[in-house]
């Protein structure tokens, strides 16, 4: 996972492993929460199988995720087995820094964490990015120009701390009008701003799904009944 390759074109909506391994654990912590709370009475098939939902209470599990927002990665143990367990082979953690993979999947989960907070909702909503998610926002809120500029605010961050930041408003934003997200697809941006060469390409992603956001989203999928579906070939970088 740590060797760089080129992002498919638009269009072809295919997950990469940041993504995946992000859509995987948002769908788990977001399947048994709302069981937890009562909204699902079934969980989607196959999803809770696996030993960590076994072990994870959903509510605590996001309760602790959200405290680490803007923490460095590894600095909270109780987030280790949620945001690192499977992420990366031996062979690839390399060095004491946090890599690329572990600082695009730890910012993405404990943003959905934020983003699922005091919401019967499922918050990660498969197929919605984050330029749709924020043209949707600036319709309902009726306030554009200052959402806008939050958006711009995130596409020209120098640091990822910065892009953190912006990152977090926005996403308190979306869910105070109840707006989901795929945190799959974002956690592969996130990974791709990292890498300057390809950075460009997912603020241009950004760019072209907010302006093409023009009418309702009337006929978007409902954020409470999100796609589990872990196809790897369903996302994109754009």
């Amino acid at each position: 996972m740590s060797t760089v390759t080129t992002p498919r074109p638009a269009g072809h909506r295919r997950l990469y492993e940041v993504g995946t391994f992000v859509h995987e654990r948002v769908t788990l912590l977001q399947e048994k929460f709302l069981l937890e709370i009562g909204v699902r009475k079934e969980p989607a098939q196959g999803v809770l199988r696996s030993r960590l939902a076994r072990e994870i209470n959903a509510g605590a599990t996001l309760a602790n995720l959200r405290r680490g927002i803007g923490k460095k990665v590894g600095e909270l143990p109780a987030l280790w087995q949620i945001t690192l367990e499977g992420l990366l082979e031996p062979d690839e953690r390399v060095g004491d820094d946090p890599t690329p993979e572990e600082q695009a999947a730890y910012t993405a989960i404990t943003l959905y964490a934020l983003h699922q907070q005091s919401r019967r909702e499922g918050m990660h909503q498969r197929g919605r990015g984050l330029g749709t998610a924020v043209a949707t926002l600036a319709r309902r809120t009726g306030n554009e120009a200052a959402v806008r500029r939050r958006f711009e605010a995130l596409g020209t961050a120098e640091s990822f701390p910065e892009v953190v930041h912006h990152a977090r408003g926005l996403v308190t934003q979306l869910r105070g009008e109840n707006i989901g997200l795929d945190y799959g697809l974002f956690a592969d941006q996130l990974y791709w701003l990292q890498w300057p060469q390809r950075a460009g390409r997912v603020r241009l992603a950004w760019g072209r799904e907010y302006y093409q956001t023009k009418e309702p989203d009337a006929n978007q999928n409902d954020p409470s009944t999100p796609d589990t579906d872990t196809d790897n070939d369903s996302g994109d970088l754009s």
